[in-house]
């Protein structure tokens, strides 16, 4: 064997044994990756929700596997912020923050037996709700939206409400008062919504207007009717760490429940 041979060998060789030691770290990464996404499905999942029952499931246009559920929802409280952004989805990440930091702390307690003006750590529940405007791809008619971490806004809005589900141990009475006075505290009434469910990356804009029209072309097909002009955006997994095919993403209208 010559030089030159030996040369060509050891390094073909070295070239292997980084492939291997890249290839070994790519998987590990995948697999830890993929365990903390699979936590975080789970965990997400045991979070508290607002409890609703489903009155029908209606056939989703041509999608022979999704339906369209016409639910009844229970009252419950929120934590809402209202932001300046047409975009549901860029209104998420802004919105975000400020009802999180209400959740984890930025609060003043009702709890009698605490000191005046300390603060409570709640639980945190599900969906992230996030409310504005869509435009309807059909008509030149411009329309709005809502969702327990939602839509092309007009130009007249350019506004979204973005909140968070607050635990059901809570009341008016009791609940802790936010310090962000951007921060307000609702009671969100009973009502009836038809929603559409499906996974992936929080939706676009794009896609928001898409499942909200697929919705309202079922309901005219029922012959039920829509409410109002809000349309509802809910996530009930985070964005970073849960794979999106785990995600849970759901687009949503009211609909009027005494036609339903």
């Amino acid at each position: 064997m010559n030089i030159r041979t030996l040369f060509s060998t050891s390094s073909t060789f070295q070239l292997h044994s980084i492939l291997q030691i890249f290839l070994g770290l790519a998987v590990s990464i995948f697999t830890l990756r993929l365990g903390a996404g699979i936590f975080a499905f789970r965990a997400a999942n045991k979070l508290e929700r607002p409890t609703y029952q489903v009155i029908k499931r209606l056939p989703a246009g041509d999608r022979s596997k999704q339906f369209v559920e016409i639910r009844k929802y229970d009252p419950y409280l929120i934590a809402e912020t209202t932001v300046d952004e047409s975009s549901m989805r860029k209104a998420g990440g802004k919105g975000f923050g400020k009802c999180a930091s209400y959740i984890f702390g930025q609060n003043i307690s009702n709890n009698k037996l605490e000191n005046e003006n300390s603060q409570e750590k709640m639980q945190m529940t599900a969906p992230v709700r996030s409310v504005g405007e869509v435009s309807n791809n059909n008509t030149s008619e411009k329309m709005a939206m809502t969702a327990p971490v939602r839509s092309v806004a007009t130009n007249k809005a350019k506004k979204t409400k973005i909140s968070f589900v607050i635990g059901s141990k809570y009341n008016l009475k009791t609940v802790p008062k936010p310090k962000d006075p951007a921060v307000k505290v609702k009671t969100v009434n009973e009502h009836c919504l038809a929603a559409v469910t499906f996974s992936g990356p929080p939706p676009s804009d794009e896609r928001i207007t898409k499942e909200r029209d697929l919705i309202l072309q079922t309901l005219e097909k029922e012959g039920i009717k829509a409410k109002g002009k809000e349309t509802m955006v809910y996530g009930y997994h985070d964005p970073v760490i849960t794979p999106n095919f785990l995600r849970r993403n759901e687009v949503a209208v009211m609909v009027d429940g005494k036609v339903v």
